[in-house]
């Protein structure tokens, strides 16, 4: 699931929600038509064309453009019916994984996929830190800085981001409020 969260948000996975869907034991099919339902995917997706959001998803997925063959390939499987742009991702992640010729999106999504587990299990640690004196701070909510460290993260790792380098990274953008460095030490973000 780890992987259509950053497909269809740019982001890694929130705790809750992913610990949700994993409890629900929903399938990726239902879950991916469930995140393009989403106001989070609606409000940077909703206008736009069947291609630019395929391309998105590329993005997302691949750190790429989508090639004109492999987008106009898409569009037509959705334009006739054949599949569903609420489940595309599903689409793409399958054909990355088994199709020949495709070894470089598989690694990046691999790659990506292990760095957005990384940072979910990261936020998962302390998932609420009460400085004394002030309100509790939840650090990955749907708030837009939690939301936008999420999406900066995913960009800085890119497709080749070596994954010892993945703890550093991970600290640089966690949410405001998480503690990164053991017992009252605060994230300064």
């Amino acid at each position: 699931l780890q992987q259509l969260y950053f497909a269809y948000f740019a982001r890694p996975a929130d705790p809750a929600g992913l610990d949700y869907w994993l409890e629900e034991g929903t399938s990726t099919k239902a879950f991916a038509a469930n995140m393009y339902l989403q106001q989070e995917f609606i409000s940077v997706n909703g206008s736009l064309s069947i291609q630019a959001q395929i391309n998105n998803i590329y993005q997302n997925l691949f750190f790429r453009d989508a090639d004109a063959k492999g987008l106009n390939y898409w569009t037509q499987q959705i334009q006739t019916g054949k599949l569903v742009l609420a489940s595309i991702a599903n689409d793409l992640i399958w054909a990355a994984q088994n199709n020949k010729g495709s070894a470089d999106d598989k690694d990046c999504l691999g790659n990506r996929a292990n760095a957005a587990i990384a940072y979910t299990a990261k936020i998962k640690e302390k998932p609420i830190i009460e400085p004394p004196g002030i309100r509790p701070i939840l650090p990955y909510t749907e708030d837009s800085e939690s939301i936008e460290k999420g999406k900066s993260y995913m960009k800085a790792i890119g497709c080749g981001y070596p994954p010892s380098a993945l703890p550093s990274l991970i600290e640089v953008w966690l949410p405001r409020g998480v503690n990164i460095a053991g017992p009252g030490v605060q994230s300064k973000l």
